[in-house]
């Protein structure tokens, strides 16, 4: 079993399409194009050669100390959590040495996500409607 993580291309809808077998709502596609569009770095994670996740960094602006961040994952994550989680904590690491701050929301009752934030160092405010933001934050020596 190989598993990677590279830079994604700018068709990261289609292939989440294609790894979903077609199975996302039209509203959903639309979300991940408009974070696609607004990403400053967007990644793929693959185990083998099947698309496991994808996510990336929203920044306000180029020169800011803190990003957005979102991901997508396919059901096959679950089938590689230990790896998944692994891979996510150093990519975390690589992030909060460019940003300071790294923000994000998780879905209220995503336990998965909600996990796999708080195994990236995430701490959860109040629920804000149907989504509960996080804060990760970079540890200070």
């Amino acid at each position: 079993m190989s598993v990677r993580i590279a830079p994604a291309s700018t068709h990261i809808s289609d292939l989440i399409s294609f790894a979903t077998g077609g199975m996302l709502t039209s509203r959903q596609l639309e979300m991940i194009e408009w974070c696609q569009n607004m990403s400053g770095e967007m990644w793929t994670g693959w185990v083998d050669n099947d698309l496991v996740a994808v996510w990336g960094l929203i920044p306000p602006s180029l020169l800011s100390n803190q990003a957005y961040l979102w991901m997508y994952s396919t059901e096959r994550v679950q089938e590689h959590t230990f790896l998944f989680v692994r891979n996510s904590q150093r990519m975390i690491e690589r992030m909060l040495e460019r940003y300071e701050t790294i923000n994000g929301h998780c879905q209220l009752g995503a336990t998965l996500s909600m996990r796999w934030v708080r195994w990236l160092g995430g701490v959860f405010s109040e629920p804000d409607g149907a989504y509960i933001p996080f804060t990760i934050r970079r540890k200070h020596d």
